[in-house]
């Protein structure tokens, strides 16, 4: 029972642990960026009211080319313009007029110098752009820039994921493997058994091949025997005719010696056919027959019923053969033929 539960559970579990380990290699494989950001203050002397209007617009100048360029430029970095404008990140801190620019890089350090060097630029642009316009804005660095927290792993969370989608892939392939047949497996005593039923199977296929040979060979003896008879008849015709013809015919000159018939097996007297019913009864009725001389009658009366008719009148032309195999029963029988 365990090793079939193990069977038939296995690709629920493995895929559980392959979800599993899945996860965990996600989460120790991701992404190691380190992201710093700096904020900047946007202010103007007629209040808060004229800078909010301004404010998405200050957002995409801190993501420009202009600043990537100028920042590019500053730090003498070998990545190109569009690459570090891609690493570039400005968004507006909520019911507030403040930017935070935030710069992504693999070493943590350079993330930082990015994000400050590109608060500085923005600054300097909104000075120089928007301070002598109606209403005037002015930008100042806020906070400098600072490495936030490393990376989260998430560990926990992708492991608890991967294992789902596991549970799930495990659970179609248990289905699937189950939905095909199995080999039924037979327990020891189940297999002996099995063996026993069919040795006693094949002796019984054997039992019946012989049968039916016995059979096939009774059949032709039958048949030999039936047409001996009819040849016998057929002589014992052609000797009752020729004394006729020898009575008929003028007077020899010399006596001829007719050869008498040969004496049929002693049957009762009868003035009308065989009936089938009545050589069952004679034969149920010799208590005193071997086994081989039971079959024998047993095995013509098969025979003979093929041709009786619907009342189980038999024709004239098996009485010969009638007289022959059944004379002995039918000679201690009562009975008497039908009329």
């Amino acid at each position: 029972m365990n090793r079939d539960a193990a069977r038939r559970w296995w690709p629920l579990a493995l895929g559980v642990l392959l979800g599993v380990l899945a996860g965990v290699l996600v989460s120790l494989l991701g992404s190691s960026t380190r992201r710093a950001e700096a904020s900047v203050l946007i202010s103007s002397s007629a209040g808060p009211a004229a800078v909010t209007p301004m404010l998405p617009n200050l957002r995409e100048l801190a993501t420009s080319g202009v600043v990537a360029a100028n920042v590019r430029s500053t730090l003498r970095l070998t990545t190109s313009t569009p690459e570090l404008r891609r690493q570039l990140h400005a968004t507006v801190r909520p019911q507030s007029q403040v930017i935070a620019i935030s710069a992504t890089d693999e070493v943590a350090d350079h993330a930082r110098q990015v994000a400050q060097e590109a608060a500085v630029v923005f600054a300097q642009l909104v000075e120089a752009r928007f301070g002598t316009g109606e209403p005037a804005l002015h930008a100042a660095v806020l906070d400098s820039a600072h490495v936030l927290g490393g990376p989260e792993r998430h560990l926990a969370r992708n492991a608890l994921f991967g294992a789902l989608v596991g549970l799930l892939l495990g659970s179609a392939s248990m289905f699937a493997l189950a939905s095909r047949k199995r080999p039924v497996v037979a327990a020891g005593g189940d297999d002996q058994d099995l063996r026993k039923r069919e040795g006693l199977l094949d002796q019984r296929v054997k039992g019946v091949t012989a049968r039916e040979r016995a059979l096939a060979e009774r059949a032709g003896k039958l048949a030999a025997r039936e047409q001996e008879l009819e040849d016998r008849a057929a002589e014992i015709a052609v000797s009752q005719r020729e004394p006729e013809a020898l009575v008929a015919a003028p007077a020899p000159p010399e006596p001829v010696s007719v050869p008498e018939p040969e004496a049929a097996p002693s049957v009762p007297t009868r003035a009308g056919t065989w009936n089938l019913s009545e050589l069952q009864r004679a034969v149920d009725a010799y208590a005193d027959a071997t086994p081989e001389q039971a079959e024998n009658w047993r095995t013509y009366l098969y025979f003979v019923r093929e041709h009786a008719s619907s009342d189980g009148t038999l024709p004239r032309s098996l009485d010969p053969l009638i007289s022959d195999i059944f004379g002995e029963a039918l000679g201690r029988s009562a009975g008497g033929p039908t009329e």
